[in-house]
């Protein structure tokens, strides 16, 4: 077995044939948490803008450099949106788009994202690939004419595969040559490289897997919207973030009771932003949706 490819070179150039962009504007990383911690280590920012609720590796990596964080709350009452004219200036603005944890779009386009008043905008796409007009919603293609814009891709959620640990960047060329200056040598391995490569071509998969998850995402919404005690965020991911109404249970007093049932929520009241009147669960297979919805309204009932 040799060393694995340390240009990732043909997985680069299969993201460059599937986007239809240059392949000198890709990098390839384990992972996107590993491009976040990239960034942020070769362009060691003073100051970062982070709307909140959001991923937390953001502040987590830019901590580490000394960087100053900037928070700006998104707007609860109107499902999480941002507000661009709260959104101050700084050297690096993070964006999930969609979200993390709520799963809407807080970014619509083009027009929003040149207000943003930073020196990079960094935009996760991690959840893009759900959506069925994603090609109308990713912002890789404006990165070519605008040196500000780097844009985080993974294959971890659609594809699945958590354990393999693979993302990519795509930026101007000048600021992929900069990244690659600090990215430690053969971070990819070889079986990684390849499975990433073979999953672009799955295009059955990847149409059956759309058409799946907002089929039951929207069963999920429905249903969930008939629980008394729970209020879900529209999204367009593969999960919701739930509001618990009824004020006598939280989180994790809904976390343990669903555990017992072979059921595990995510508890989102670690979310800066958030509290313990917040969960998140996945979007699951049929079935599984209803034991979900069966069970919540069991241990509701309950109290």
């Amino acid at each position: 077995m040799h060393y694995p490819d340390p240009e990732s070179y043909d997985i680069a150039q299969k993201i460059a044939q599937y986007w239809g962009i240059e392949k000198d504007s890709i990098l390839i990383g384990n992972g996107s948490v590993e491009l976040i911690y990239l960034v942020i280590h070769a362009f060691k920012p003073k100051i970062v803008t982070i709307p909140i609720p959001t991923f937390s590796e953001y502040e987590r990596a830019a901590r580490i450099v000394g960087s100053k964080i900037q928070h700006v709350k998104l707007n609860r009452d109107e499902n999480f949106t941002l507000t661009l004219s709260e959104v101050k200036g700084g050297d690096i603005t993070f964006i999930c788009n969609p979200n993390n944890p709520i799963g809407n779009l807080i970014l619509e386009g083009s027009e929003e994202l040149y207000k943003l008043p930073a020196k990079i905008i960094v935009i996760d796409e991690a959840f893009t690939d759900f959506l069925s007009d994603e090609r109308n919603h990713t912002l890789i293609w404006k990165v070519q004419k605008d040196e500000r814009i780097i844009v985080l891709r993974t294959f971890t959620k659609f594809f699945a595969i958590p354990g393999l640990r693979i993302g990519y960047l795509v930026a101007h060329p000048e600021i992929v040559r900069t990244l690659k200056k600090y990215q430690i040598p053969w971070s990819v391995n070889t079986l990684t490289q390849l499975s990433a490569t073979s999953a672009l071509t799955e295009s059955r998969y990847i149409e059956n897997t759309r058409y799946f998850i907002e089929k039951q995402r929207r069963f999920l919404m429905g249903e969930i919207l008939k629980v008394d005690g729970l209020f879900p965020y529209l999204s367009v991911a593969n999960f919701i973030l739930i509001r618990i109404v009824d004020k006598g249970i939280t989180s994790p007093y809904l976390t343990e009771r669903l555990i017992q049932k072979g059921i595990l929520l995510r508890d989102c009241s670690n979310f800066r932003g958030l509290n313990e009147g917040f969960t998140r669960i996945a979007v699951r297979c049929h079935e599984e949706n209803i034991k979900l919805i069966d069970s919540l309204k069991e241990v509701l009932w309950k109290i």
